[in-house]
Formats: structure tokens, C-alpha cells, sequence
């Protein structure tokens, strides 16, 4: 759980200075013109979210009443989840948790602070989904610790639980031979 808590944490302060350095360099000189960082593939750009992911509900009337409720809702559900954090036995998803739990908090202290997400990661060569009503894909360190936690869960649940399972059984058959 140890380790669990140091990812939180750093993870967590990674995203809350990149979020600072975007806040006080980024914005002040941003004209609509995104700072290429890799070409065609990630360029910094500056955005106020007051939305969920991708800015949907931007336009909600009840939408801060909304995402204080889910957020509080997701950290009690992976606040439970951290407390079987085995970082020995269940690496990846110990790490997924933690990834949970630190991408969650990241985007709720911004809306707490500011009443809006800071996003600044703008990845280009997904602007194509602007054309069927999806958004402009700019976003923040929380939020791609939010979709690294979803993966790797998600590779957890589906292939590593079964595995740690079968072994389990296999161990429990051989003690009842």
C-alpha cells in the first residue's frame, strides 16, 4: 500500500505543476495557435474544461453538483479497491488503482480551484473525430493516468485475475490430493 501512496502522490504532483506551468506560460500567450511538440502527434494547447471528458456537458445546468457527486462516488469505489493494493502479487492492478485514485483527485482540485479543468495536452492526429461531433481531444496528465488506470484494469480483470485464480486452484487442488 506504501507504493500505492508514493504513486498517488507523484502522480498526482506531476499533474498539478503541469497543470500550473500551462496556467502561468501557456494561457497568458495563447492566440489559437497550439505549440508543436511533436508534429502531427501532441501539441501544447491551452483549454478551460467545464465539461467532463472530451467537454461533454459543458452546457449542463447541474453539472458541478453532477461531478462532485461522481468524483466523490469514484474515490469511495477506489478508495475500497486500494485497500486489496498487493503491489507483490497484483502489480498491475495495485498500479491501476493508484492511477485511478490520483487522475480522479488531479481533475476534482482543478474544478474546486477554478471551476474548470486545465487542459493543455492537444493530440492532432485525432482531430478527424471532431467531423462525427466528438471534441478537439485536449486534455491533462490526470486524465491519461485516468485512461492508463482504465487499460491496465481492464488487462488485469481479464487476463491476469484468471491466471492468479487457475493458480490458486491448482495450489488448493494439490493440497487436497
Amino acid at each position: 500500500m506504501f507504493i500505492g501512496l508514493i504513486i498517488i502522490i507523484v502522480t498526482l504532483l506531476l499533474d498539478q505543476v503541469t497543470k500550473q506551468l500551462a496556467y502561468h506560460l501557456i494561457a497568458p500567450t495563447f492566440e489559437g495557435i497550439n505549440d508543436i511538440v511533436i508534429p502531427r502527434v501532441l501539441e501544447l494547447s491551452y483549454y478551460e474544461n467545464t465539461g467532463a471528458s472530451l467537454g461533454l456537458l459543458s452546457d449542463f445546468q447541474y453539472k458541478d453538483l453532477l461531478f462532485f457527486i461522481i468524483t466523490v462516488l469514484a474515490l469511495v469505489v477506489f478508495g475500497y479497491l486500494f485497500k486489496d493494493s498487493d503491489f507483490k502479487n497484483k502489480k498491475v492492478y495495485s498500479i491501476s488503482i493508484a492511477l485511478f485514485i490520483s487522475g480522479t483527485l488531479g481533475n476534482a482540485i482543478d474544478r474546486a480551484i477554478y471551476g474548470f479543468v486545465i487542459d493543455f495536452l492537444h493530440y492532432p492526429f485525432l482531430d478527424f473525430l471532431n467531423d462525427i461531433g466528438l471534441s478537439n481531444f485536449t486534455n491533462n496528465l490526470a486524465d491519461n493516468f485516468l485512461s492508463a488506470a482504465i487499460v491496465l484494469f481492464a488487462i488485469d480483470i481479464f487476463f491476469l485475475e484468471p491466471k492468479r485464480h487457475k493458480k490458486l486452484e491448482s495450489r488448493t487442488d494439490g493440497k487436497e490430493n
